[in-house]
């Protein structure tokens, strides 16, 4: 089997008489390949990879976010709950004020509510990133040049967030798992939408003007992404 690495990213070659153009296509496990005609030269296959690099991570980054987490959550003692990038060991508690709270350090659960933990983690989760949004956004809305007319936190399947016509945005309650680098950029690309509504070059040229490293957090999320669910 033949390949071809271009950066970080790595495609299965393959060749066939038949092909007139170059094709790159994205297996449902994540795997690339690059169907040519034969004899391309491979500086010009590289080319062709850098000119569709964002495709081929926003295709990268949709497949890490639909991907199941390889372990369902148990809401045992010990077992790891991110928030803000960061993981939080939980304890089982008999008597508390709140069913769930994250306090010095590890989330609490009253065990009397532990069949329930999922919900409350997402209750939780949604209540704790509202206001973390709204900071974010507000900090942005002056380089953006627009406001979003109103921001809600969904369950939206295979998307960390959305942007409609109406200039409303959404995000999915995961996006509380992630790096505050991460939200950020998860941030800053929903608010470009509310004035580049297409992911072509402006939409990009854009979201890198206001986040030079763009392009990073955007491959780092493709990657990791999948970790942080429950």
């Amino acid at each position: 089997m033949k390949t071809i690495n271009v950066g970080e990213l790595s495609f299965e070659l393959r060749e066939s008489p038949r092909r007139r153009t170059v094709e790159i296509t994205i297996e449902p496990d994540g795997k690339l390949i690059i169907t040519t005609p034969p004899q391309v030269p491979v500086e010009k296959l590289g080319q062709i990879i850098e000119q569709r690099r964002f495709w081929i991570y926003s295709k990268l980054l949709k497949k890490a976010a639909i991907k199941p987490p390889s372990e369902q959550k148990t809401y045992l003692p010990g077992e790891g709950f991110h928030y803000l990038g960061r993981s939080y060991r939980l304890k089982l508690v008999d008597t508390a004020d709140n069913p769930l709270r994250l306090y010095q350090g590890h989330f609490e659960l009253l065990r009397s509510h532990q069949d329930q933990g999922r919900d409350l983690f997402i209750q939780w989760y949604r209540g704790h990133l509202q206001q973390h949004l709204e900071l974010i956004i507000t900090s942005f809305i002056n380089r953006i040049g627009k406001a979003p007319t109103s921001m809600q936190i969904r369950e939206l399947g295979n998307r960390w967030g959305s942007c409609n016509p109406k200039g409303d945005i959404y995000f999915h309650w995961r996006v509380a798992l992630l790096p505050s680098s991460m939200i950020e950029y998860v941030v800053v690309h929903e608010m470009v939408h509310l004035v580049q509504p297409n992911h072509n070059r402006d939409f990009w040229d854009r979201v890198e003007r206001i986040l030079p490293d763009c392009v990073d957090r955007k491959e780092w999320l493709a990657k990791n992404g999948a970790i942080f669910s429950l």
